[in-house]
């Protein structure tokens, strides 16, 4: 299974939700590292991840990626997400990113596949997700945890994106300096 490899390979920082579904899909929700940190000799231990999906609304079969929806502090983080997990996503993968310092959202095209990129400063994931999927709360109600993220998964095959096609460069030429506002106990 794909998410035993991520954990042998030291890529789940975080894990809120990692179980079957009902029909046998894995629903992952947490963190995943996308780029390990260096390794401290020192310490004897690794820095912190260089790059991660916080957040992570993730849904998997055996050996691909259906659906990789989660957050970026930066655009360029993107790279690296692209050049670890391509192999992982299944065909009809369409990620969608919300990412910090975005300047604008837009689509951009990796050698066909599209990425789904909106600029995001506070809140949580799941609950723009749902909202994006015009998916309210009631309409999981009495769902297994894991299977509302494949009920998200089948909404958002239907989603069309109206924002404007742009290339990777573009996006990581034009982002902003903007940091995801803090939140929680101070």
């Amino acid at each position: 299974m794909l998410f035993d490899t991520y954990k042998n390979e030291e890529r789940i920082w975080l894990t809120t939700i990692g179980a079957k579904t009902s029909s046998g899909k894995y629903a992952f929700r947490g963190d995943l590292i996308v780029k390990q940190g260096t390794m401290n000799e020192a310490a004897n231990k690794r820095n912190p991840p260089e790059a991660i999906i916080k957040e992570g609304v993730i849904l998997a079969e055996d050996d691909k990626l259906l659906m990789v929806v989660g957050n970026f502090a930066s655009v360029t983080e993107l790279p690296e997400f692209i050049e670890r997990f391509t192999p992982d996503l299944a065909d009809d993968c369409r990620p969608v990113f919300y990412i910090d310092n975005l300047k604008e959202n837009a689509v951009v095209d990796i050698d066909g596949r599209p990425y789904t990129l909106i600029s995001f400063s506070s809140g949580m994931i799941w609950n723009e997700l749902l909202e994006l999927c015009y998916i309210e709360k009631a309409d999981l109600k009495g769902q297994k945890t894991e299977d509302k993220v494949e009920t998200v998964y089948e909404a958002l095959k239907s989603f069309k994106p109206k924002f404007p096609q742009a290339t990777l460069e573009e996006v990581i030429a034009n982002r902003t300096e903007n940091k995801r506002e803090a939140w929680g106990a101070v």
